[in-house]
């Protein structure tokens, strides 16, 4: 089972490694990734390792994060989790009924993220499975 980041890195990463051609959504993520990542100064090293790093996050990778979830839909512009978008993704992660249940209730739980240290609360839902 993988978190949300996790899931989008990795699936990300493979496409680029593989060569495979990207979708619009997909590179838009590609881009995303980027974008962010040189933002807070985040090796690729550190986004095939996120999941790891998410478990007890710098402020560094918390920013990361918060870029990302601004970036990709997961939060609006007022910082509130977007859970059509959730739902999307939590969908595709392939997970059991209750983990994925789990994941999403934890996320409709979620207050306003509005800072870097407000992403702990999402990181908490996605690595308690």
């Amino acid at each position: 089972m993988y978190s949300l980041k996790t899931f989008v890195c990795f699936f990300l990463i493979g496409a680029i490694y593989a060569e495979k051609e990207l979708s619009e959504e997909e590179k838009k993520a590609v881009e995303v990734l980027i974008e962010c990542g040189k933002k807070w100064d985040i090796s690729e090293e550190e986004i095939k390792n996120i999941e790891q790093l998410a478990k007890d996050p710098t402020e560094k990778i918390l920013c990361f994060l918060k870029c990302t979830s601004e970036k990709d839909g997961t939060l609006d512009e007022a910082g509130n989790v977007q859970m059509k978008y959730i739902n999307k993704i939590v969908a595709m992660m392939k997970l059991k009924n209750e983990d994925e249940n789990s994941i999403k209730e934890c996320m409709r739980k979620v207050s306003q993220v509005t800072t870097c240290a407000d992403m702990r609360n999402i990181t908490k839902c996605m690595l308690r499975n």
